[in-house]
């Protein structure tokens, strides 16, 4: 039975191999990341991060997992019935909420975006370029529903055009997290770009 000081111990060990696994993953990729490195670097031994973690993916998932969760969490929630005014999402108001929340992601897991978007080959995220793709591509599609019973007079978009514009803006974020970009540099951007958007999709759907 552990008593609370073992408690302790063990959560401290648990931490520690999570930031020498970050420390790793960023400087050498998940490929060529080394768990013999991890262990090391943690100070702890090879064999007892066995006892946190089953493997080297399941550790590269624990330090990526937060920006994943995070960025499909606003993703989902910046396509839902609350923004379907373009008028509204017109207002500095609302472009400055958002970028904020833009801002805040790419600054907070800048390297966990760089590492899952560039690095992740070999894990089970190595796909996360394509799987955050079709996720942008289907909450668009259903956001673009929802539009539609709201203004019946708007006009199809296609989905491959939806699907263009998603891949866009996912590689536009892996170039966001691979500059040297300062939070005034990302602000600028995002200001450009919810014109050009804004304006693209008012011309587009007729609303």
């Amino acid at each position: 039975m552990f008593t609370i000081e073992m408690r302790i111990l063990r959560d401290d060990k648990y931490k520690s191999i999570l930031k020498a696994a970050r420390t790793e993953f960023v400087q050498k990729g998940f490929k060529d990341a080394s768990m013999r490195a991890i262990a090391k670097n943690a100070n702890v031994g090879l064999s007892n991060i066995y006892n946190y973690f089953r493997n080297k993916d399941e550790i590269f998932l624990e330090v990526v997992s937060p920006a994943r969760d995070d960025l499909f969490a606003f993703v989902k929630e910046k396509h839902t019935e609350k923004y379907i005014d373009f008028n509204y999402m017109s207002t500095i108001d609302y472009q400055e909420e958002t970028v904020d929340v833009y801002i805040q992601l790419l600054v907070k897991y800048k390297e966990e975006i760089r590492l899952l978007l560039f690095h992740s080959q070999g894990s089970t995220m190595e796909n996360f370029r394509e799987t955050l793709t079709e996720y942008l591509t289907h909450v668009s599609d259903n956001h673009k529903s929802i539009v539609k019973m709201h203004y019946p007079q708007m006009q199809e978009v296609s989905s491959f055009f939806t699907h263009t514009l998603c891949a866009f803006m996912v590689s536009t974020v892996g170039e966001i997290v691979t500059h040297d970009m300062d939070r005034q540099k990302i602000r600028d951007f995002f200001k450009e770009y919810f014109r050009f958007q804004i304006a693209g999709w008012r011309e587009l759907t007729g609303i």
